[in-house]
């Protein structure tokens, strides 16, 4: 993950990341999904 993380960022500008366990909130579900929008340095 890092690996994938560090190739993707710019070097001293990453984006915020987050990672952490909660209940759903509904129990069916199976996955719950966070994004980051991070502008390229142009």
């Amino acid at each position: 993950m890092n690996q994938a993380w560090d190739a993707w960022v710019v070097p001293g500008r990453p984006p915020v990341r987050a990672a952490l366990e909660a209940k759903l909130a509904k129990p069916e579900w199976k996955v719950e999904i966070m994004v980051i929008a991070a502008v390229p340095e142009a």
